[in-house]
């Protein structure tokens, strides 16, 4: 996240951000109650993308090194099947500055910024929300 994210957001954001990665309970959280995908190329994990209560992007990683390759689109859109499937009607995601270009090209509004606090330090985000117009039965 660092290389990718740094034209975004200061050295000191991104420390507090990527602190987030050691809470292992909210690791087995996600394991154990989210909609997980996980993007593999030989073995090794290039990205992943999670869905909470069947409308809310929890996660969307792609590794530096395999950006831009619809890595990031192809889960997004499995992930927006399975909303449609779970009968939901709009999806929504908490988004970084260097994510948001990427959410509004796939139909994601700005609902608003926000202002996140991680280890005393602000982070600017921003709640996105897609409207979903056909489901799944």
């Amino acid at each position: 996240m660092n290389s990718t994210c740094q034209k975004d957001y200061t050295k000191e954001q991104l420390e507090a951000w990527i602190s987030g990665v050691e809470n292992k309970d909210r690791w087995v959280n996600i394991i154990t109650n989210q909609y997980l995908l996980i993007a593999e190329n030989n073995d090794v994990i290039v990205g992943f993308c999670s869905l909470d209560n069947g409308n809310y992007i929890d996660l969307l990683f792609i590794h530096k090194d395999f950006q831009r390759q619809g890595i990031a689109h192809t889960l997004y859109l499995t992930i927006e099947k399975e909303a449609k499937k779970q009968n939901q009607i709009l999806l929504t995601a908490d988004v970084s500055k260097t994510a948001k270009p990427f959410f509004e090209k796939i139909g994601f509004n700005v609902a608003t910024e926000q202002i996140v606090i991680k280890k005393g330090i602000e982070l600017i985000n921003y709640k996105m929300k897609k409207e979903l117009t056909e489901l799944l039965n």
